[in-house]
């Protein structure tokens, strides 16, 4: 079984900024696809950049995956996970530097590598 980086996103609402937010970090457009989940993905060429407007995951290991509304997965084709590791960590520096979202960086929703506020009051 794989293991991949998840960024959890709050707020992913709504679901068309978050898209474009997160093309313009992917350096490439997220195209919407058929899936039960996943409703837009885009490919690195390298890997696949997946956004999910929900998930089911709750705390864990004193993560508060609940405070959040979305998830965007890198998946590395190669399974290269030092590569797939930079390339969520350029889309989560990417989103947070927006300064609009809540943001949790994992890798395989165990370990735990970064975080970000958002600006305001409601962060």
């Amino acid at each position: 079984m794989s293991a991949y980086h998840e960024i959890f996103v709050h707020p992913g609402r709504p679901l068309e900024r978050l898209v474009s937010d997160v093309s313009i970090a992917c350096g490439t457009p997220l195209e919407p696809v058929e899936d039960e989940s996943i409703t837009h993905r885009a490919n690195l060429g390298f890997a696949a950049v997946e956004v999910e407007p929900s998930h089911e995951f709750e705390e864990d290991r004193g993560l508060a995956f609940d405070r959040y509304d979305s998830l965007v997965t890198v998946r590395d084709f190669g399974k290269d996970m030092e590569r797939q590791e930079a390339a969520a960590r350029r889309i989560f520096e990417a989103l947070a530097s927006l300064r609009r979202y809540r943001l949790l960086l994992v890798h395989d929703v165990q370990r735990f590598i970064a975080s970000a506020e958002p600006e305001g009051p409601d962060s």
